[in-house]
């Protein structure tokens, strides 16, 4: 027997997902554009280069000041089991309030819509925060951030979300 509160749950859209499906459909709308495979394989090569500058910064300056320095304006940033946060500086102030502990990520891969002014990246990380007693451990996970070519041709990211996942075989 079915009750109909189950029946509601099953057809609910967790509200990340519903963001997250509502930018890749805006991706693909871009890919009806014009643009030649070659120019978004190098453009992807770029996206991905910026995902990695967006990680070696964080390493050098902390990472709240990359979130914010990576970040457009009207960013949104989709923190596990947390509500959204939009915006840069509201970004920055949760990051800092963050509890302690390293965040290294690695993008893995790039594509890109044929307009040339939306893509994503996405990757693995690891998260070390310290434990009870002072010991680093290890939690990963995956992500994907997707990117707006700003007007001045610089790339900021306009949406970020991860999640957990088992340790790397």
């Amino acid at each position: 027997m079915r009750f109909p509160s189950q029946e509601i749950a099953r057809h609910r859209v967790a509200p990340q997902l519903a963001i997250l499906a509502m930018c890749l459909a805006v991706w693909c709308h871009g890919c009806a554009s014009v643009g030649s495979s070659r120019d978004r394989a190098s453009s992807a090569t770029i996206l991905l280069q910026t995902d990695r500058d967006f990680a070696l910064y964080a390493r050098a300056h902390g990472l709240p000041n990359a979130f914010r320095e990576f970040a457009a304006p009207d960013a949104l940033l989709l923190p596990m089991g947390e509500a959204p946060i939009r915006g840069r500086e509201p970004i920055f102030r949760a990051m800092s309030d963050s509890p302690p502990g390293e965040l290294l990520w690695k993008p893995v891969g790039a594509d890109l819509a044929r307009s040339g002014d939306l893509g994503y990246t996405w990757g693995t990380y690891e998260f070390r925060p310290p434990d009870a007693g002072g010991k680093s451990t290890t939690r990963h996970g995956k992500y994907v951030t997707i990117w707006k070519k700003q007007p001045a041709g610089s790339w900021k990211y306009v949406v970020d979300i991860g999640n957990a996942s088992p340790p790397p075989n």
